[in-house]
This record gives C-alpha cells, structure tokens and sequence, in this order.
C-alpha cells in the first residue's frame, strides 16, 4: 500500500488548491472575450440570394468531339464553347479560329477540319450580309444609309451596351430610326 506522508498530503491539497483558483480566474474572474459579430448590409445580403447567373446558348460544330449546342456564363470565350463540346479532334485546326474570342448568345462557332483549311474549303458557305457586331467602321459604311457618323455611332454603341441581340436593336442607336433598320434588315445579320 502506498503511504502518503503529511507533508505530500499539504503539498497535494495545496496544488489542488491552486488548481482551483487558477480555473476561478481563468472561467470566472477574468473577462471573457466577446464572440464575433458580424454585421451585414441587407443589400450584399440579398446579392447573394437573388444573384443569377447569367447565361448563353452556342452552337459549336466542325473538328470538335461532341458538337451540338451548349449553354455556357455568359461573358464565356470560344475556348470554352470548344472545351464544352469535348475539345478539338485530331484532324481539327484550332489556329484557324481565334480561341480567346469573347461568345455572345446565338453564335455559331465552327472549327474547321485541317484539310477544309489546306484547300481554302471550310465548307461554309459565304454570307455577304455584314456582321452588325462585329463589323469594322468601313464595312458598315458599305451599308446604304451609313455614313462614317452613323458607323462610328453603331460601334460606339456596341462596345458600350455589348453585342446587339436583335436587329431591332438597332434603331437604338442614335441618328438610326426604325425606317433605316427596315431597309437594312436584309442586309446585316447578328451572326
């Protein structure tokens, strides 16, 4: 049996002791810090409950694995689109596009296969109606009614509000009224 002499029974009881009071002050006395708060304005509150991303539609056909169309965030570059569709194929030549080219909803993006390319044949077939987003100043002059200011007008508004989503949208711009897109509308497209 172990014997516990009297003065290792004061020297344990006083150890107790201090145990005590150090766990007094520790839990009891001292102050204890104040939890965190965190404080946050309604309007970042419901940001994050209302925030929807937005989205576009691609069609992505040609040297790709899966083509068909893909729903992509919108602000989404060709590359996306094209890793979408599973990447380009062997045969497919990825220098005749431009990868980092920004996509807006309704583009087609076709990857022509290396020998479309080699015989100037990507199989497309030429549209001659001019691109309204993505025309130069001098190819929208080619336009019956489109001077230099109206030109620079459509491109000061697209690289303002982003790519025009409808032809219509057209007669936003200022100095282009609804009989001028009228007279246009065979000849431009979106695409």
């Amino acid at each position: 049996m172990l014997r516990i002499s009297r003065r290792e029974e004061v020297g344990a009881l006083i150890l107790a002791a201090l145990l005590a009071v150090g766990l007094l002050f520790k839990y009891v006395i001292l102050p204890q810090p104040a939890p965190e708060v965190v404080i946050e304005r309604a309007e970042e509150m419901q940001a994050g409950v209302n925030e929807v991303v937005a989205e576009i539609v691609v069609h992505v056909s040609g040297a790709v694995r899966h083509p068909g169309v893909y729903r992509l965030k919108d602000g989404a570059r060709v590359v996306d689109a094209v890793d979408a569709a599973g990447g380009i194929v062997p045969e497919g030549n990825a220098d005749a596009i431009n990868l980092a080219e920004p996509l807006y909803d309704g583009r087609k993006v076709t990857v022509p296969f290396i020998k479309q390319t080699e015989t100037g044949n990507t199989g497309d077939t030429v549209d001659s109606r001019v691109n309204i987003n993505e025309a130069t100043a001098a190819q929208l002059e080619t336009l019956p009614g489109i001077g230099p200011a109206k030109a620079a007008a459509i491109i000061s508004y697209r690289e303002a509000n982003g790519p025009f989503r409808s032809v219509d949208d057209l007669a936003a711009v200022g100095g282009i009224g609804a009989k001028t897109v009228d007279a246009l509308k065979e000849l431009i497209t979106l695409y």
